[in-house]
């Protein structure tokens, strides 16, 4: 699977602060793991979900993340 194809779930224009960062920086990161056989996109994407919830909780967390 592409990196950009992997990428299209997390929006980050609706973030900001630290949440924003994070969620950037996973984007990042999502494009070099992607490389290693044993990276598990699911797992990654959940985990990166309740950080950027946690994060910042003043949006609904499905205006984040497309349903996709």
């Amino acid at each position: 699977m592409s990196a950009e194809l992997e990428l299209r779930w997390l929006k980050t224009e609706r973030l900001s602060g630290t949440a924003k960062r994070f969620a950037e920086f996973c984007k990042d990161d999502i494009k070099k793991q992607s490389q290693q056989s044993d990276f598990d996109l699911p797992v990654y994407q959940d985990a990166i979900k309740q950080v950027v919830e946690n994060l910042d909780d003043s949006i609904a967390i499905g205006e984040i993340f497309d349903a996709d």
